[in-house]
């Protein structure tokens, strides 16, 4: 995924002159980079939802009228609960998934680095907020927390996860154990 020319902008115009005319010579690009991926890393997305809706009218809220039909109705309250009921204000960030790997996988990973992983609401709210940053992603933005995962009677585990193409959004369930690559991403909450 590519940083949107604003956001590096406006990193670079917190620099001061000097810094600014530094980190621009030549020499200096591959710590420019390194700056830069550092600094992209950082920003995260604030969201607010009120859980008092409910899960189901939320995601509805994030995929808008005219998507209504692209929600998985096998995503309940009961099957996928809120953390609470009232307003719920988180930072969040989408983080990549190393190909081949699962979400089982990336949840241990990501888990043992220090990161919170979010909900199915965190997921509805960041939709709603930012589905440019969803589209980001050309495959899918996935919420693997513990209580975003749904067990079928034989086992079978679902993860839900949003994606956006234009005008179109999608709320859907897919496999916890299917692999993926860098082309999709999981929702990361700050500490």
């Amino acid at each position: 995924m590519k940083p949107s020319f604003d956001s590096v902008a406006g990193l670079i115009h917190d620099l001061s002159p000097q810094e600014q005319e530094t980190m621009l010579r030549t020499e200096n690009r591959p710590s420019l980079k390194r700056f830069l991926v550092e600094c992209m890393k950082s920003i995260w997305h604030r969201v607010t939802y009120d859980q008092s809706v409910g899960l189901v009218p939320l995601i509805e809220r994030a995929v808008g009228r005219a998507n209504l039909n692209n929600i998985n109705r096998d995503i309940t309250q009961k099957r996928f609960p809120l953390k609470g009921t009232s307003v719920r204000s988180v930072k969040c960030r989408v983080e990549a998934y190393l190909d081949g790997e699962t979400s089982e996988q990336a949840a241990k990973r990501l888990t043992d680095a220090g990161h919170v992983l979010a909900s199915t609401g965190d997921l509805a709210g960041y939709l709603h907020d930012y589905p440019e940053e969803v589209a980001k992603w050309s495959g899918w933005v996935l919420a693997i927390s513990e209580d975003s995962r749904w067990s079928f009677p034989d086992g079978f585990v679902v993860v839900p996860y949003a994606y956006v193409l234009g005008a179109y959004r999608l709320f859907d369930l897919d496999d916890f154990r299917n692999q993926f690559d860098s082309i999709y991403g999981v929702l990361v909450l700050s500490e």
